[in-house]
């Protein structure tokens, strides 16, 4: 959905008042502006997702893009003049199981489309679940084909199985009992015949008995047969009460919450700014004495990112190859393993290599002695860490050498505390030669807490700052801006200026769901809590369990995934799909199962980035004039790039949210 600045600025993602608007209030206004009624005769059908996104198996995912396109084509077709549409694909939610021993516990289900209907003041609703099956002789996109006629009919089984869930759920819901069958409902098999062979091999119509519960290839291979059916089974269906039709369908905008994130988030990365581009077209031969590029940046301002998009321009270019490597270097190892995943997507990881320093030992790059022709050093304030001129030395000395074998005395120019290469005995050799790029990434608010006191020079004085932060949405942007204009209570001006912290501002127009808080005080324990908002945002508002990461401030045994797990069962039915916490960074980083979320302490997560963020704060915890306590809040608010959640007692929601930037979560924990 396009919108122009001022209504970037207006869209809310999620409700978000809790004082003076009822929910339901707000969300009919939210359905109004977003999705509004059909006019002039024309067609208004909305898709949530906006657009077919590929999810699971490769066969299901195509079956289920064919319907997608279907129903999007609906949006074209004459039949239905003034038709209004909206349809929702792959939407997860939890129900409550009826079922014997699972009586009152949570299962997590997923629709594979829900569809809403408004023509002609009839409101219709209904239930498509998609099989992949196929049993035709062509070749449909390689799909494999299915001639086992008891596969075929389990595969029916199992989607009969899936509507009866669905409804189980919506019924309780409406408070309607089974038998008013409000809510239509169908098996759509993209790629199965509507004919099939008897016994006798004579051809006969599938599964004639219950006819209107299948839509075939037929129907669906074909726009105009599919606008015939759509017409026939859902615009002359019995239809449904717009009471009904209007509460099922803010279940389904609130369960399509974590649908709208994943599009803040794709939107917030699509274009580099003015300053990120000045990064990557920086010329090596236009700094002084041709020196490294020193880049400050805010967390957020894509500074790990313009290292991947260099390397991706080098590669292009035929300056990045088996012959002309690249060597990437990073404190925390969970933005290595990061950086790894991502070079491997881009097919870069067979030139570049990572390395890790360190902040207590002079063993870097022990074990490699190789040569590069390109060096990136992200997190190098982090090598002030040590207090130790040593490892500091021996570690920027070990990264000149690396840079082209040493072959100019790079070593002492940097080592002597001049940023220029202007005195360098080997000047004419160090600008002649086609050298490859060396750079050094700062983020200027944790360099303010140690850099200008006892680090190199060359880390101090950058070529360029970027001040844009692009990751957040500006609601998380104000709770963290504060450590930029404040960030040590006793930091002299002439630092701040120097560090250029008062110029950090946000890059983008998309305000996103505001940042929330949710209230631990006496009555209420910190764990449950904890677990209580992550079940929600899994099972009752569509967020992806590995969307969110939970960061307590400090680390205790009811915040061990162990603990967090166990709590989590006890909503849940045995042996079924639940969020499941996990500790490892590395681990989550690599496989990205989809129901693990991360539980990790703020330093583990330097450098990443996760769509929602927990930020789970205990009485005590916080002291906002102690330095090491507002390092870590800055880092915790800043991993988010979509929607910050403060768990915390009221005092410290006061000592974090300065400006008043917070709002009460505003729905109940409780899992209908």
């Amino acid at each position: 959905m396009g919108c122009n600045d001022q209504e970037c600025r207006d869209r809310v993602y999620l409700p978000s008042q809790q004082d003076g608007v009822h929910v339901k209030d707000y969300l009919f206004k939210y359905i109004e502006r977003e999705f509004p009624e059909a006019k002039d005769g024309k067609n208004a059908v909305y898709s949530i997702p906006s657009k077919f996104k590929n999810c699971g198996e490769k066969q299901a995912s195509l079956a289920e893009e064919v319907v997608f396109t279907r129903l999007s084509g609906l949006a074209d077709t004459t039949r239905l003049d003034g038709l209004w549409m909206t349809f929702f694909h792959s939407a997860s939610y939890a129900g409550h199981s009826f079922r014997n021993q699972r009586v009152g516990k949570l299962m997590i289900r997923e629709h594979d489309f829900v569809i809403f209907v408004k023509h002609k003041e009839r409101y219709s609703v209904a239930l498509a679940e998609v099989k992949s099956t196929f049993d035709g002789t062509k070749v449909i996109n390689n799909v494999n084909v299915t001639s086992d006629a008891k596969i075929i009919k389990n595969n029916k089984r199992s989607a009969q199985h899936q509507l009866r869930d669905h409804m189980e759920v919506l019924q309780g819901v409406l408070e309607i009992y089974p038998e008013e069958r409000l809510i239509e409902c169908f098996i759509m098999w993209p790629f199965l015949s509507a004919l099939t062979r008897d016994p006798k091999q004579e051809i006969m119509k599938r599964w004639k008995e219950d006819a209107n519960l299948h839509v075939f290839e037929n129907n669906l291979s074909d726009q105009n047969n599919f606008d015939r059916w759509f017409v026939d089974n859902i615009i002359t269906s019995r239809g449904i009460s717009e009471k009904h039709f209007i509460t099922l369908l803010n279940r389904y905008i609130v369960l399509s919450c974590g649908v709208f994130v994943d599009e803040i988030h794709r939107d917030m990365l699509a274009l580099l700014n003015r300053e990120q581009l000045e990064v990557l077209d920086n010329d090596r031969c236009s700094r002084p004495g041709g020196g490294p590029l020193v880049v400050h940046g805010a967390a957020g301002t894509g500074k790990t990112l313009l290292v991947l998009r260099k390397l991706q321009q080098l590669f292009e270019l035929g300056e990045l190859n088996s012959d002309n490597r690249a060597l990437y270097i990073c404190y925390w190892p969970g933005i290595k393993c990061d950086f790894e995943q991502k070079l491997k997507l881009l097919g870069l990881d067979t030139f570049v290599d990572t390395a890790r320093f360190y902040i207590s030992q002079t063993g870097f790059l022990l074990r490699n002695k190789k040569s590069y022709k390109h060096i990136f050093m992200d997190e190098a304030e982090a090598i002030c860490l040590s207090f130790d001129d040593g490892i500091m030395t021996k570690t920027l000395s070990t990264i000149f050498r690396r840079y082209h074998d040493d072959n100019c005395t790079l070593t002492t120019c940097i080592l002597s505390n001049r940023i220029s290469f202007i005195d360098c005995e080997s000047k004419q050799k160090c600008v002649n030669k086609k050298w490859g790029e060396l750079w050094f990434l700062v983020d200027i608010n944790q360099a303010s807490l140690f850099l200008p006191k006892h680090s190199p020079r060359v880390l101090k004085v950058p070529a360029i700052v970027l001040n844009k932060v692009m990751r957040s949405t500006g609601y998380i942007f104000n709770i963290f801006k504060q450590y930029y204009s404040d960030p040590m209570p006793k930091l002299p001006k002439s630092v701040l200026v120097n560090m250029n912290l008062n110029n950090i501002t946000h890059g983008h127009h998309i305000l996103g769901p505001p940042a929330f808080w949710v209230e631990i005080n006496d009555k209420t324990k910190t764990k449950e809590t904890v677990v209580n908002v992550v079940i929600d945002l899994c099972a009752t508002k569509g967020f992806k369990p590995n969307d969110v990461c939970i960061i307590p401030f400090l680390v205790n045994d009811n915040f061990v995934p162990e603990a967090i797990n166990e709590e989590i069962d006890n909503h849940f039915v045995e042996n079924g799909y639940r969020p499941r916490g996990v500790g490892d960074v590395e681990d989550f980083i690599s496989n990205k199962a989809v129901n693990d979320f991360l539980i990790s302490w703020a330093l583990r997560v330097k450098g990443l980035e996760f769509k929602v963020v927990l930020m789970v704060v205990e009485d005590d915890d916080y002291d906002a004039s102690d330095s090491e306590d507002r390092r870590k809040s800055y880092i915790i608010a800043s991993r988010c790039t979509c929607m910050l959640i403060l768990i915390s007692p009221k005092s410290i929601k006061h000592e974090i949210d300065l400006h008043h930037a917070m709002q009460n979560y505003p729905f109940n924990l409780r899992f209908i």
